[in-house]
């Protein structure tokens, strides 16, 4: 669901849209929706050593830049599988890499039975009802700032986004998913000429209705972008109004289904595989339309929803994940929903401009205890642009995590200037430590406001820290052939340098000279158990624990 927007709301406009076509056209079989489970992704024809079949430059190079490597989930979904599925005559609407799965759409339901059978399918699961011709006709065609924000000014201040900004740090270069339900007059709008004239729209992706007209469909997305990215001079400017754009529809407004999920997990793929940076996406889902296939608060752990794996997935692969906490703080549900309360992500509460929680902000903790929201912006009469271009104010966590997904753009965008290895936590917990509540974390609040004066501070001081850490030596245990390996940054071999190796209860068991950048230990005679490894240097000591088993 769109985080601003209530099922009631949904609900009616389904009435209203369907009541108001032809009878010809409300004359159509019930869709439904159900998500299927592959067991693996044996036989692919893709393979690891050659990523560049199924992700783009791009996105391999972020992956190298914060030292991750591809892995089975960056496979496609075996296409023989999918065309196994479509030999039966069942549409495969789209698909999942990183869950390993993919949503039909069919009229008959008691045809899943056919597919339950194949051997490859582990399970399925009825995950919604398609209501409504969705399937429409393709479209025809804190520090005094140097810039003018306009009516954005309070919200970008309360961040003290105008250190950075005054930096010249805007977001250029960074790319931004937004996952959201339409982005109406996008296209036309005159607060985007900006973002359209200096190429910086990278694209479009539908994933309710492939044949669409993006621009024609909701108008939340539209309002998510403009705190980013509008720009109306003397009037309005968004909190990374250099960053470029890639616009992704997963969210089909009139009705509220489980499928949505697997939408959303489709959508942040797409997003990793053009090479993005970030994602924002101002969506959640807890309730739906169709009874017991929601979630329960036990189920905000991060690990049930699929969406929430997905977000998950996406941090690890060097994605800065951007959520909205939610608007259920003051309606009997009251928590976090999904993907908000995924692990490694960023859950934005909402603020008024005192610095006061919304009254409809959700709370959190997560269900395993995780502190969640981790940050607030303002979500109480935020400041945003109306399609028609005029700025106007609306209320909504929809809106503080956009406002925050900017922010985070532009610091991400100063930590890539200044290390050419940057780290996804180090980010993370530079923007976290500099937030108002930071030692006094609240269910409505989380960590606080950040301030991202502070945030880069922080950031140069855990980044050192943490190219400290980097540059130590890194430690190697193969249980298979009974080694540690040893290996010394930047082939840097002190003349001096020894290697100590200790068992738990501080015996030394082995010591030798280090005389190359890798070193290779043999543990076979080793008693399976904790040892400590030190690198020792004109009696400075660096260790790092192993279990050898």
């Amino acid at each position: 669901m769109k985080i601003s927007t209530s099922p009631k709301y949904n609900v009616l406009l389904a009435i209203i849209f369907l009541l108001s076509l032809p009878v010809s056209l409300l004359a159509v079989d019930t869709s439904y929706y159900f998500y299927v489970q592959f067991t693996d992704k044996n036989n692919t024809p893709y393979s690891l050593t050659n990523p560049s079949e199924f992700l783009s430059a791009r996105a391999i190079t972020r992956r190298t830049t914060f030292g991750l490597t591809c892995d089975s989930t960056d496979l496609p979904v075996n296409p023989s599988y999918v065309q196994q599925i479509g030999n039966l005559g069942i549409s495969v609407h789209n698909r999942s890499k990183w869950m390993n799965g993919v949503t039909v759409l069919l009229t008959d339901s008691g045809r899943m039975s056919q597919v339950r059978a194949l051997p490859f399918v582990k399970f399925v699961e009825y995950t919604g009802l398609l209501v409504g011709p969705a399937m429409a006709p393709p479209a025809k065609v804190r520090t005094q700032s140097n810039l003018d924000y306009g009516t954005a000014a309070t919200q970008i201040n309360q961040l003290n986004g105008t250190t950075l900004h005054n930096e010249g740090y805007l977001g250029e270069g960074m790319q931004i998913g937004v996952i959201d339900a339409g982005f109406s007059n996008v296209d036309i709008n005159h607060a985007f000429d900006s973002l359209r004239l200096q190429g910086r729209l990278l694209g479009t992706k539908d994933f309710i209705n492939p044949n669409s007209n993006i621009y024609s469909e909701d108008i939340h997305g539209a309002m998510v972008l403009a705190t980013m990215t509008g720009n109306i001079p003397g009037q309005f400017l968004g909190t990374a109004p250099k960053a470029s754009y890639w616009l992704i529809r997963t969210e089909y407004a009139p009705t509220e289904y489980k499928v949505e999920t697997d939408f959303w997990c489709s959508g942040i793929e797409y997003a990793d595989s053009v090479g993005v940076d970030l994602v924002n996406s101002s969506l959640g889902y807890y309730t739906f339309d169709a009874p017991g296939m929601g979630f329960t608060y036990a189920d905000m752990n991060g690990k049930v929803s699929r969406a929430s794996q997905a977000a998950n997935l996406a941090s690890k692969k060097g994605i800065v994940v951007v959520v909205a906490a939610g608007n259920e703080g003051n309606k009997a549900w009251h928590y976090i929903g999904s993907p908000a309360d995924a692990d490694g992500i960023i859950a934005v509460g909402a603020v008024t401009s005192t610095g006061i929680p919304s009254t409809f902000t959700s709370f959190g903790p997560s269900s395993d205890g995780r502190v969640k929201p981790e940050i607030c912006a303002m979500g109480t009469s935020a400041a945003v642009v109306n399609t028609a271009g005029t700025p106007t104010t609306n209320n909504g966590t929809s809106f503080a995590s956009p406002i925050m997904c900017g922010m985070m753009a532009c610091l991400l965008q100063r930590y890539k200037q200044h290390d050419s290895n940057p780290n996804i936590e180090v980010l993370l917990n530079s923007v976290f430590k500099s937030a108002s509540l930071f030692n006094n974390p609240t269910d409505l609040m989380g960590y606080g406001i950040p301030d991202f004066g502070q945030a880069e501070s922080n950031l140069t001081v855990f980044d050192s820290l943490y190219r400290i850490e980097k540059n130590s030596f890194t430690l190697t245990y193969n249980s298979t052939y009974k080694t540690l390996i040893i290996k010394l940054p930047d082939g840097n071999i002190p003349s001096n340098l020894t290697i100590n190796v200790y068992s738990i209860t501080g015996t030394l068991i082995k010591q030798l000279p280090v005389n190359e950048s890798s070193t290779v230990l043999r543990t076979t005679n080793f008693t399976p158990g904790i040892y400590a490894v030190c690198l020792i240097e004109n009696g400075i000591s660096r260790t790092r624990k192993v279990l050898i088993r």
